[in-house]
């Protein structure tokens, strides 16, 4: 009997068992039935968010900026009513209680915050849930939104930019320099490369951040620190977007053969000799054999001035002792060694032959630096101390000319090369325009008392340092 007792409760056992799993799973059921319902609103509203953003994005550049819903818009901005129009004919009204379509240009959310060109559209419904009463949800929240901009040559004004994408304090600024941009900086690393917070544009110590743009913004990928007793006068935008390099595509120049000759522009007579391992040397570098074009190599050749011509210097150039090395118009191609300038030398670019020595700079060069088979590449590191350094980049305002593709460039680096560029600014003249380009390197820029004034900068990584 006892047996027989225990076998009928283990029934009503399993039956009871069997109860509560039943309702687990009508409940699950349910809940993904509901769930599934949701996905498929989302999508949708993810469609109709796109397309009607790419609407919008055709007349955002001439509409004014809009932050609200679709009812009650201002008939007159094109880019919120062809927004609108474009959700209403994908079933997204938002005149329906249910369902809100709101427009913001410039967008407020995601990596394009507050950009202009831009225009985001948010779409949100709440969906009547078919099984979610059993849990007491009657209502299911959806949204969805998109950014789209219509611009297909897209530029970002920036005066410098970080290409580097996980370096710690990609761009960094510190000491007690002072910085003034006429444009916004940004950096495109995440700063995952740090060992604590992810920082990609650090000002510490007394450095100042002048940005004169409007909306002056300061954009990174990662985070921004900013400590210290300094300042920095723009809008910190983190988490935005990464740029990509606006010089990817440009060629390298063609080598071209070695320089020609340098010209002595003192007034000694006669004229001191050119410097043996220069161009006119008699031991001048060839590309089989590059040697450093040095200029005041000895004591002897102190203070002296010589005009250098456009071409390959295999080897590099170096100027010292209080030289002066005057570029007439043209590329000089670096090929290994470097450009460097060390106690005094001066390096400034002339129009003609005529202008050296009288205190007019003009004319527009660009400085490749790169390497040879039989010589690594240097470092350039131009200006400082008690030194003149006053560049202006190539001009070649004629379509034809094949210097036109560097137009407004002053320094160029090999992508394969990582070297370091310095620029030392001076109480003396200091002033290098246009743009300094070096996608693998470094850039640093030392203020030493004077001030040092570049145009725009393009590199992988940049340390400012008063």
């Amino acid at each position: 009997m006892s047996s027989t007792t225990d076998r009928r409760r283990e029934r009503g056992q399993v039956l009871v068992l069997f109860a509560g799993a039943a309702a687990v799973i009508m409940i699950v059921a349910a809940l993904a039935f509901d769930t599934g319902l949701m996905l498929v609103e989302r999508r949708d509203q993810q469609n109709a968010a796109d397309a009607a953003a790419l609407a919008g994005a055709r007349y955002v550049l001439t509409s004014s900026d809009y932050h609200g819903p679709c009812v009650g818009a201002p008939g007159g901005n094109k880019a919120v009513q062809a927004a609108c129009d474009l959700a209403l004919t994908n079933g997204f009204d938002d005149a329906d209680a249910s369902e809100d379509v709101t427009v913001h240009i410039p967008p407020i959310h995601g990596r394009y915050v507050g950009f202009p060109g831009f225009v985001e559209v948010q779409i949100a419904g709440r969906r009547p849930s078919v099984f979610g009463n059993i849990i007491g949800q009657a209502i299911w929240p959806v949204g969805s939104y998109a950014v789209a901009a219509n611009q297909p040559n897209l530029t970002f004004p920036f005066s410098m930019l970080a290409l580097d994408e996980t370096e710690c304090k990609a761009m960094q600024f510190t000491g007690g320099g002072v910085i003034e941009a006429y444009a916004n900086i940004h950096s495109n690393s995440t700063g995952s490369e740090c060992t604590g917070d992810p920082i990609s544009i650090s000002r510490t110590g007394g450095a100042t951040v002048d940005i004169y743009a409007e909306d002056s913004t300061c954009r990174a990928v990662g985070e921004i620190q900013d400590q210290g007793s300094g300042y920095m006068t723009c809008t910190p935008a983190e988490n935005s977007f990464m740029l990509p390099d606006p010089l990817r595509w440009l060629p390298y120049p063609t080598k071209p053969p070695v320089a020609p000759d340098l010209t002595y522009a003192g007034t000694d007579s006669p004229p001191p000799a050119i410097p043996k391992n220069c161009p006119g040397g008699t031991a001048a570098g060839t590309e089989a054999s590059p040697k450093l074009c040095k200029l005041s190599p000895t004591g002897g050749y102190a203070n002296t001035e010589w005009i250098l011509h456009p071409g390959l210097y295999p080897g590099g150039i170096e100027v010292n002792n209080g030289t002066t090395a005057y570029l007439m118009p043209g590329i000089y191609w670096i090929g290994g060694g470097g450009f460097r300038t060390t106690t005094g030398g001066s390096v400034i670019t002339i129009a003609t032959e005529t202008d050296a020595g009288t205190g007019t700079w003009g004319g527009g060069v660009m400085i490749f630096n790169s390497k040879l088979p039989n010589e690594a590449a240097g470092d350039i590191s131009l200006g400082g101390s008690g030194a003149t350094l006053k560049l202006k980049p190539i001009d070649a305002p004629d379509e034809a000319d094949p210097l036109h593709d560097y137009d407004d460039i002053v320094i160029f680096q090999d992508r394969t090369v990582t070297q370091t560029v310095t620029m030392n600014g001076a109480a003396s003249a200091t002033e290098v325009e246009g743009i300094i380009y070096v996608p693998e390197g470094l850039v640093k820029l030392n203020g030493n008392g004077g001030t040092l004034i570049v145009d725009q900068i393009i590199a992988d990584s940049y340390l400012i340092d008063g």
